[in-house]
């Protein structure tokens, strides 16, 4: 009985991260902060990226709050951006963010402002201080102008 329990939660957890990792061609912002990760097939660190948020039950809470979509770097695509509904492509964006390597992550809060951007793999401890603190822009508890101070208060700088 507990296998078939643990076996349950693994699949519903597995379910749950295909959720809040989406592959849309339009990218919303909805009310909540929006992640871009731009991802490569060759690209181990971004497969690591994906198995955090799949299996860190943090980083699955505080993703609730966003709206988290992979861009694959190798399939060109068009997408619809924001509430302008701006056409891009996959090229027009990677070239927009100057994402050159894998994984890429771009940190916006609900009103599309860019908060943050990341050349590269960021460690679950990393992405929930990054994740907490839009999430706290977004209820009154922090200010844009506080980024610098809340990462080095909170070990990341």
């Amino acid at each position: 009985m507990k296998k078939l329990l643990l076996i349950a939660c693994l699949l519903l957890s597995s379910i749950f991260a295909e959720d809040i990792l989406k592959t849309d061609n339009k990218l919303v912002a909805e009310g909540k902060g929006v992640i871009f990760i731009f991802e490569s097939n060759s690209c181990p660190y971004c497969e690591l990226l994906k198995k955090d948020f799949k299996e860190n039950t943090h980083m699955q809470e505080l993703a609730k709050e966003f709206n988290i979509y992979l861009i694959n770097r190798e399939n060109e695509k068009d997408y619809i951006v924001g509430k302008t509904q701006r056409k891009e492509t996959t090229t027009t964006l990677r070239m927009t963010f100057a994402a050159k390597s894998t994984p890429n992550i771009v940190m916006f809060d609900k009103h599309w402002n860019r908060i943050f951007q990341l050349p590269g793999y960021a460690h679950p401890a990393q992405m929930i201080t990054f994740m907490t603190f839009i999430k706290g822009l977004h209820s009154g508890k922090y200010k844009t102008d506080e980024w610098q101070k809340y990462l080095k208060d909170n070990g990341v700088s």
